[in-house]
């Protein structure tokens, strides 16, 4: 029996980091389910290319929040799938067996680190959306709990299911791995979105301590977000370092494969896919105990509390210093990052609709 999934696709083409990374290589894999049928609800100028080429089927939806919501709506009536899939905000009457994807809900334990219409936004509508919906979709054991802690939901409707890594990110081919020799300044890389929850000022202060007896450089690659102006003006007086914005995922592998250590000091998240995305390249990593990022790095890191920057900075002078050690790391973060695959998540994915059909 073929399954009809309306699946939200509009975050295609938005460079919303892990968001859209999420969207794409899900909707990669499920095209190769035989029992899918997939109608991909995108915003005009998405072309049915890539993972939008056919047989997935393309239906517009306006670009604004509201609006898209309404289209999507009408267009479940229309097309009568067995499940719609939407991301954060669920549409309204549909009539339809729906699944809600929220990969976290930080805005909840930080609410700090977001703008006051953001913020009553999405405690208004993801709430009711996550208390409507027939399974709600998370990324990890951590964003589960508090799903289940923070909103009341039953634990049956909430499904904890990690994301995968790309297989675009992977060491670079032909060449060595060699550990950090002190000939050069140490290239620390930072990514993830310009905003106060990624935590990129106790970094450079983390980096500014380092500096003093290793040189150091640092680049950034991430779009701008809550507070970003704030953020780069900060950068430009602290350590040298290099703010490059936003880059297709080629790009950043090649990134990550030039970096001698990637930082990722998060006060909190969902999931955290640069760090899985770093692991796959080969490049150690040094993270934080904010949210998940226990929960996906395991043993593959070095964990550092995200407030202590003596703890983020004598990590990351522990990979510079320490050759060994540091080549365990890369070995575990190799091993760790091989057991996130897209077509497991795409696989308990349709796993979930399949269960609402069976209903």
């Amino acid at each position: 029996m073929v399954t009809r999934v309306l699946f939200d696709a509009h975050q295609l083409g938005r460079r919303q980091t892990g968001n859209e990374t999420y969207v794409r290589e899900l909707l990669r894999e499920l095209r190769a389910c035989a029992d899918l049928e997939l109608i991909a609800a995108v915003e005009a100028g998405q072309r049915p290319t890539d993972v939008l080429a056919p047989p997935v089927r393309l239906r517009r939806v306006p670009s604004n929040g509201f609006g898209r919501l309404a289209a999507m709506a009408l267009i479940a009536r229309q097309e009568r799938p067995d499940v719609v899939h939407a991301m954060y905000f669920l549409p309204p009457l549909t009539g339809r067996p729906t699944v809600l994807t929220v990969h976290d809900i930080s805005f909840e334990r930080f609410p700090e680190f977001f703008s006051r219409r953001a913020l009553v936004r999405d405690r208004l509508l993801i709430w009711a959306s996550a208390r409507a919906a027939s399974r709600v979709i998370t990324v990890s054991e951590t964003s589960r709990r508090d799903l289940l802690e923070l909103y009341g939901l039953p634990e049956d409707r909430v499904v904890a299911i990690p994301n995968g890594v790309s297989p675009r990110f992977r060491p670079a081919d032909g060449a060595a791995w060699t550990p950090y020799d002190g000939d050069r300044p140490l290239r620390v890389l930072a990514v993830g979105t310009l905003q106060p929850r990624k935590n990129l000022v106790r970094l450079m202060d983390a980096l500014g301590t380092v500096g003093r007896d290793i040189p150091v450089r640092l680049r950034v690659v991430g779009p701008d977000g809550h507070q970003a102006a704030t953020i780069r003006n900060r950068l430009a007086t602290s350590v040298v370092s290099e703010v490059v914005g936003w880059l297709d995922d080629d790009a950043l592998a090649d990134e990550y494969r030039r970096a001698d250590v990637f930082a990722y000091p998060s006060i909190y998240e969902g999931f955290g896919l640069p760090i899985v995305e770093a692991m796959a390249c080969g490049t150690p990593v040094v993270t934080s105990t904010g949210g998940s990022l226990p929960e996906v790095a395991g043993e593959a890191a070095l964990l550092v509390d995200p407030y202590d920057v003596a703890a983020l900075a004598g990590a990351i002078r522990r990979i510079a210093e320490d050759g060994p050690g540091a080549a365990v790391l890369r070995a575990r973060g190799l091993a760790r990052a091989a057991t996130f695959t897209w077509e497991r998540s795409a696989a308990l994915h349709a796993a979930v609709y399949r269960d609402l059909v069976a209903q």
